[in-house]
C-alpha cells in the first residue's frame, strides 16, 4: 500500500512539471529551444522544492495552510534556483525569460495548493485501507504499531493480534482480506505453513521491518533485535562507492571556497566576542570506529569543567555567545569540516561522528549503535535533519534508529535527498540543531 502512494506521488510531481510547462507555453509570446530548457530547469527545480517542503507528503496535505506555505516557499526558492543554474549554464549575458518566470510562480502559488488538497482525497479514497492482523505481542509492538497507523492516515488499520500460535489459527478461521503483519519471527516460523495458505488465497504478507521503514522512516530498536540477522547483513555491507566519495570531493571544493569569507568574517567575530581560539578541535570516532579531528568555528565560551561533564550537551546554553548563536542557527559553525571531507575523514552526508568517551558509553547502553560507524560521518545526515541535537538516553536510542535507517539505505540518490532537505534545516524550519 505504501508502494501504491509512493506511485501515486510520482504520477502527480511529474503531472505539476507537465502542467507549468503547458502554463509556460501558453503564457509566453514565442518558444525557442532555448526558452524550452530554461522552463524545463525551472518547472523540475520548483516541483524539487515543494517536495523538500514536504508539500506532497500526506501529514502536509490534511492541514490547508501547511500545504499553502510549504508551495510558497518552494515555489519562490525552486524558481529562484532554476534562474540561478540558467544563468550559471549559460551565462548572464543571454537572456532570462523574468517575466514568464515570476507569473510560474505565482501560478505555482496560486494553483498548485488547489490541485494538491484534490490530490490528497482521491489519496485517501483511491487507495483502500489495509485491514491487518499482527502475528505479536500487542505489549511489545502497540506503541509502534500505533505510530504506523498515524502515520499512515487511516490507510494502515490494525485489527487484531495474535501472540501464541493457537490464538493466530483461530483468527485465521474466519480470515477474509485482512493484510497479515509479521512482527515476532519465532511465532511466524511456527506458523509459516498456515501463512502461506493464506497467501495463496490473496491474503497480503508483510514483515514488520518494512512497514516500520516505510512509514517510519527509522529503525526502532525493538525491531533490530527481533530481526538480528537480517539487519547485521545488511550493516556489514554497507558499500562505500567511488560515485559517493567524488560527490564528497567536489562538493567539498566548492563549498569550501564559497565558505571562505564567512568563515574570515566570523572568525573575527569570535576573537573580539570571546577572544582566540577560532577554530575549535576536537577528536572524534569517525569510519570503523578511527579517530579524526574533527573542525568547528568555535561558538562556546571555553570552560573545562562543564566541557567535561557527562552530559556537555546539556551546557550548551550556559556556554554559548552571542556570535555563536548566530553561528548555530545559520550552521555557519559547521563550514570548516569541508576540510574534513576534503582529507576523507567526513562525508557530507551521514551519521553526526560522537567523542569518543560518549560513543564508548553509547556503545555499551544502546545495542546496535556501534554500526553507524560502518559509514564516514556527515556534515548533515538522516538523524540531524529529523532529530537534531541529543541529550538523554532516551534521544539517543531514536537518533540511532534514525542513522540506522540511513546506513541500511545509504545510496548516492538518498544522500542528494538528505541535501536537499538539509536547505530546509539551514533556513530554520526544521530539525538540525
Amino acid at each position: 500500500m505504501y508502494k501504491k502512494i509512493v506511485h501515486q506521488k510520482r504520477i502527480y510531481m511529474a503531472f505539476l512539471a507537465m502542467l507549468l510547462f503547458v502554463f509556460q507555453y501558453l503564457y509566453a509570446d514565442r518558444l525557442t529551444p532555448y526558452r524550452i530548457i530554461q522552463f524545463l530547469l525551472t518547472d523540475l527545480s520548483l516541483v524539487a522544492f515543494i517536495f523538500i517542503f514536504h508539500g506532497f507528503e500526506l501529514n502536509t496535505l490534511k492541514s490547508k495552510n501547511a500545504v499553502v506555505i510549504s508551495t510558497l516557499l518552494g515555489s519562490f526558492l525552486g524558481v529562484l534556483v532554476g534562474m540561478f543554474f540558467i544563468i550559471l549554464i549559460f551565462g548572464a549575458n543571454r537572456d532570462v525569460y523574468r517575466n514568464e518566470f515570476i507569473a510560474t510562480t505565482l501560478a505555482a502559488s496560486l494553483v498548485i495548493p488547489l490541485l494538491s488538497m484534490l490530490y490528497y482525497r482521491m489519496v485517501l479514497s483511491k487507495i483502500p485501507t489495509s485491514h491487518c492482523i499482527i502475528i505479536g505481542d500487542k505489549a511489545t509492538y502497540g506503541a509502534l504499531l500505533t505510530e504506523v497507523e498515524e502515520s499512515a492516515q487511516g490507510k494502515i488499520l490494525i485489527v487484531q493480534w495474535a501472540s501464541s500460535v493457537a490464538q493466530a489459527r483461530e483468527i485465521f478461521k474466519g480470515i477474509r482480506n485482512e493484510a497479515i503483519i509479521i512482527a515476532n519471527l519465532q511465532l511466524y516460523r511456527e506458523l509459516a505453513p498456515d501463512v502461506y495458505e493464506l497467501e495463496k488465497k490473496g491474503n497480503q504478507k508483510y514483515f514488520i521491518t518494512e512497514v516500520v521503514e516505510d512509514w517510519l522512516y527509522r529503525i526502532p530498536l525493538t525491531v533490530v533485535e527481533e530481526y538480528k540477522d537480517y539487519y547485521e547483513l545488511f550493516f556489514n555491507q554497507t558499500p562505500i562507492t567511488q560515485e559517493q566519495r567524488l560527490m564528497d570531493i567536489v562538493f567539498g571544493l566548492v563549498m569550501g571556497i564559497m565558505s571562505t569569507p564567512f568563515i574570515l568574517l566570523f572568525g573575527i567575530l569570535v576573537v573580539l566576542n570571546s577572544g582566540f581560539p577560532v577554530i575549535f578541535r576536537q577528536k572524534r570516532v569517525g569510519l570503523y570506529e578511527q579517530s579524526f579531528t574533527f573542525y568547528k568555528v568555535r561558538s562556546l565560551k571555553e570552560d573545562k569543567q562543564l566541557e567535561n561533564s557527562e552530559n556537555p550537551n546539556g551546557t550548551i546554553t550556559q556556554r554559548i555567545t552571542w556570535v555563536g548563536k548566530i553561528l548555530r542557527k545559520t550552521r555557519i559553525d559547521e563550514f570548516p569540516q569541508f576540510v574534513n571531507i576534503l582529507n576523507g575523514t567526513m562525508s557530507v552526508v551521514g551519521p553526526r561522528p560522537e567523542m569518543g568517551i560518549y560513543h564508548d558509553k553509547w556503545k555499551k547502553e544502546i545495542p546496535f549503535y556501534g554500526f553507524r560507524t560502518m559509514v564516514r560521518p556527515g556534515l548533515t545526515g538522516w538523524a540531524q535533519i529529523n532529530y537534531g541535537h541529543t541529550t538523554s538516553l532516551e534521544e539517543y536510542i531514536r537518533k540511532t534508529e534514525y542513522d540506522l535507517y540511513y546506513v541500511k539505505n545509504k545510496s548516492l540518490s538518498f544522500d542528494i535527498q538528505i541535501m536537499m532537505k538539509t536547505f530546509e534545516t539551514f533556513l530554520g524550519m526544521k530539525g538540525g540543531k
